[in-house]
């Protein structure tokens, strides 16, 4: 999948559907390329910006989460304790265990 834009785009910056789009191929083997059509949804990323905050904020209205995927708090800090040991790492070179800098 790629985006075509046609000039900056600033992260968290509202834009329009004229700004760029989204192209998904499908290349089988021996066959022409197929475009698979990519919904825009509402508040964009496909509509997941809508559904994150209506996880988040208690607002969903379209039932339960069948596939069990929605993130909790516990998941919130471990994908934070995860980018805090990247930074660390970068910063060193060295591998960061997580464990390690949950010793408060």
């Amino acid at each position: 999948m790629r985006t075509r834009t046609s000039g900056p785009v600033m992260h968290g910056a509202a834009v329009g559907d004229e700004a760029g789009r989204t192209e998904l191929l499908l290349r089988r083997f021996w066959e022409p390329p197929q475009e698979v059509k990519v919904p825009t949804g509402e508040g964009g990323h496909g509509g997941g910006d809508v559904r994150m905050l209506a996880d988040l904020f208690g607002e969903r209205t379209d039932g339960a989460d069948p596939l069990g995927r929605a993130a909790d708090a516990v998941d919130g800090a471990r994908s934070l304790v995860t980018g805090l040991a990247a930074n660390r790492s970068f910063e060193s070179g060295l591998p960061v265990r997580a464990q390690a800098l949950l010793d408060v």
